[in-house]
């Protein structure tokens, strides 16, 4: 069905191209990008790199990153953990809970590299472009850029007065607001930039044990002033802030058995009311649930151009400094049920933050090839300094439901919780009582890191058409940590359970990465390049974030060697762009949420490889007004080794490879052992083998009344894939077909545009993360997106 639906598409779309030709050939313009540090036409960066435009945002109502992604192949981003968000590129990210793992995709917002993917929704808003880069970028971004880069780059201050404001609404009673404003202060020499940006909704689910509607509301504020300081050199000041609020996350229990049903609907425990079907847009948690995020950011860029000097010429230097922070309360249900049992989050006073100061001073020019070959050559040479601090904490109680989850619920010990070891009891559910149970564990980590690394690439012009690019770059990390954790309250079981110890421990470490980088491009033909790349990542190493006992407090960095090959090309007359690659990617002491037994925790535990292959297309076929776009990427990523791996809910204790058994997880004949299985072969989570885009748009004047009409067509297709690191099999996705459509009026010149956008009018069924319910198994949790059409319609007018 999906791929009728997708071919239908295609027809339609390649039907229109296929009209006789009623105008001459159409050239896409050139698109800027700034992937190595500089600006370059797309088409020249030897890169897997996929951008986009502010036009393409605003046609298609695009409102986040979530949304942008699916027109990216082998590109994933899962935000129903709102102070967790998960960005996967090629197959590889940072696994969900994943606490105290740094990022495996970076993000760079206006050339100021940010250390969380938190930031990657607070500047979504007043873009001028977004690039996606694909596999390990190390040379020139630095650690912790294995998988790729995210890089949004901003409008800037124009010197003309200009602004703009766009209004929306959506299905959920959404309400959007987005404007900026460009102000000369003084004549072509300083601008102003003020931006915002508000938007309210409720999220498609409903709580009925706390008869509360989830809601979100995001705002932020950007202030750019852009300073001409004389004919050479020039300063950019960024200031920006936003606010993010959400009650509630989008979590639903997606199956219970019947002795839970019974229990979670009981009157005296529970909820009437409660359902374990995951698209019914309603769930039933008891506790408060929320995730709030904080964050401000300083920076500023200097630029000047030197001209010639010595043997270099058009020298130029850029500095860039920032500083940034961000909070990041949260609770949550543990239990995701109406019963009081487990509430956890972060410790009241103790949010999760993250603090950054940063300078970079990079020269850009051209020197003469070595032994006078060549044309010369291209250089970028620089060093990066930093001074992080993040903190992480854990509180977590043990409510009043005690019994009633665990006797009534049919809880029993199950090696894949991180909860109680209890047995299942029958207890009739009317003898079961008010335990008052309130006993608190917390767990605080908090890291300081200082950051120096040198890079340089040079792009050696051999000849004409012939060029070898070399790039290296060298870093330090020192990091010194303190994790703690401790019990308050009533005393209980939590200890046993969790395996909760009191301890203080301050620890430090050092990290070195030698990242190296080798291309070679060729242009084959007039317009048509090819290239081959050799590049090598880094991750860094890291302290256990927020952990109950002092078992598994360090993990390592984790390495990449990478091989691409690809192809830029601009065909028919520059009416057609085609890009395509193919990659390899070797990750070693790769970097995973593992479980013991008692708690989550990161390691050092396994191999993996990704491979595959992407391309992406934009054609001006021979039809005036009528645009087609689109892309596909195969991604086969699997574990090479990985023999402790997280185990499956129900896979009985003391399962397990022989060599996952020591001293801290006890013996494997022991009755109360942790349970592991083999994912070697098996392929990662979160990365569906297939994904695809095909979009369509028409923009043609109506008669002669200086009006546009829009009209677009997308198809977004995304192969099945685990939701969840053990690949239960309940987590597996099962591949969506996404058709959405757009109907708008825009005026000639460009001052006003009406766009209404009907999205996923297919109604699939997504679930983006799979969880297990505490202590039961065979309960599990979807976080599910709506299965319903949604409307949007927004107006934007341009003041000029």
């Amino acid at each position: 069905m999906q791929r009728s639906i997708v071919s239908g598409v295609g027809v339609v779309l390649f039907a229109l191209s296929a009209l006789p030709v009623l105008g001459e050939t159409r050239v896409i313009e050139e698109v800027i990008v700034t992937a190595q540090k500089r600006a370059q036409n797309l088409q020249d960066v030897p890169i897997s790199v996929a951008s986009f435009e502010s036009e393409f945002f605003n046609d298609k109502a695009i409102s986040d990153v979530g949304e942008l992604v699916q027109y990216t192949p082998n590109v994933k981003f899962n935000n129903s953990q709102g102070h967790s968000p998960v960005l996967t590129i090629r197959g590889f990210g940072t696994p969900p809970l994943g606490r105290g793992l740094e990022p495996s995709v970076g993000v760079s917002i206006d050339d100021v590299f940010y250390g969380r993917a938190s930031y990657i929704n607070d500047t979504a808003f007043d873009m001028a472009r977004v690039e996606v880069l694909r596999g390990p970028q190390g040379t020139l971004f630095g650690k912790n850029t294995i998988a790729g880069v995210f890089s949004f780059t901003t409008r800037d201050p124009d010197f003309d007065r200009t602004a703009y404001i766009n209004l929306g609404t959506a299905k959920y009673d959404e309400v959007k607001v987005e404007g900026a404003a460009s102000i000369p202060l003084i004549e072509d020499k300083l601008a102003m930039r003020v931006a915002l940006r508000y938007r309210d909704r409720d999220s498609h689910l409903y709580n009925t044990a706390r008869d509360e509607q989830n809601k979100i509301e995001d705002r932020g504020g950007r202030i750019k002033l852009k300073w001409f300081i004389d004919e050479s050199s020039d300063l950019l000041l960024n200031f920006w802030a936003s606010e993010h609020r959400e009650i509630g996350l989008i979590t639903q229990i997606a199956k219970a058995s019947e002795r839970s049903r019974d229990q979670f609907r009981s009157e005296a425990n529970g909820d009437p009311e409660f359902e374990d079907d995951p698209w019914n847009n309603t769930t039933s948690m008891d506790s408060e649930t929320f995730s709030d995020r904080d964050t401000t950011s300083a920076s500023f860029k200097y630029t000047k151009g030197f001209g010639d000097v010595g043997i270099a010429s058009s020298l130029d230097m850029t500095l860039i400094g920032g500083t940034s922070e961000f909070e990041g309360p949260y609770a949550i249900d543990g239990d995701f049920s109406p019963i009081d049992f487990i509430n956890f989050g972060t410790r009241e006073g103790e949010p999760n933050f993250y603090e950054q100061d940063q300078f970079e001073l990079r020269f850009s020019g051209t020197v003469p090839g070595l032994f006078g070959i060549g044309h010369g050559i291209d250089f970028v040479a620089g060093v990066f300094t930093a001074e992080t601090e993040h903190g992480a904490s854990i509180s977590q109680t043990n409510g009043a439901g005690f019994a009633a989850y665990i006797a009534g619920a049919g809880a029993i010990y199950d090696p894949q919780s991180d909860f109680a070891f209890f047995p299942s009891v029958p207890i009739p559910v009317e003898t079961i009582e008010d335990d008052g149970q309130a006993e608190t564990l917390f767990a605080i980590t908090r890291v300081e890191t200082e950051s120096v690394a040198y890079f340089t690439q040079f792009d050696w012009l051999l000849t004409d058409t012939f060029t070898f690019t070399l790039g290296l770059r060298y870093g330090e990390d020192k990091r010194t940590g303190n994790i703690l954790s401790g019990k308050e309250g009533l005393p209980g079981a939590g200890p046993f359970t969790t395996g909760q110890e009191d301890f203080d421990v301050t620890l430090k470490d050092t990290d070195y990465d030698f990242t190296p980088k080798f291309t070679a491009t060729w242009e084959v033909l007039e317009n048509v390049t090819v290239f081959a790349t050799y590049t090598e990542g880094f991750k860094s190493g890291g302290f256990a974030a927020a952990v109950f006992s002092d078992d598994n407090l360090t993990f390592e960095p984790e390495h990449a060697n990478a091989y691409e090959i690809g192809i830029k090309s601009k065909l028919f007359g520059g009416s057609l762009i085609l890009n395509g690659a193919l990659y390899y990617t070797e990750y070693q002491d790769l970097q995973v949420r593992n479980f013991d037994g008692t708690q989550i925790f990161v390691t050092n535990a396994a191999d993996a490889t990704t491979q595959g292959l992407e391309f992406d297309f934009f054609w001006l076929p021979p039809v005036p007004y009528l645009s087609i776009g689109g892309s596909a990427g195969l991604v086969d990523a699997t574990y090479d080794e990985y023999l402790c791996a997280v185990p499956q809910a129900g896979t009985d204790s003391g399962t397990g490879h022989p060599s996952c058994y020591n001293e801290q997880t006890g013996s494997q004949d022991d009755p109360l052992a942790p349970s592991f299985q083999d994912l070697s072969g098996e392929p990662l989570a979160f990365a569906p083998e297939v994904s695809a885009s095909l979009y369509g748009s028409l923009d043609m004047p109506l008669f002669n009344s200086g009006i546009n009409l829009l009209v677009g067509l997308d198809a977004l297709y995304q192969g099945e894939h685990f939701t969840d690191t053990d690949n239960d099999p309940f987590s597996l996705q099962e591949a969506t077909t996404k058709i959405n459509a757009r109907l708008g009026l825009k005026e000639e010149e460009g001052r006003w545009s009406l766009v209404f956008n009907a999205k996923n009018l297919t109604e699939e069924k997504e679930n983006v993360l799979t969880l297990d319910q505490p202590l039961i198994s065979g309960n599990y949790v979807y976080a599910s997106l709506p299965d319903e059409t949604s409307y949007h319609l927004d107006f934007r007018y341009n003041f000029q």
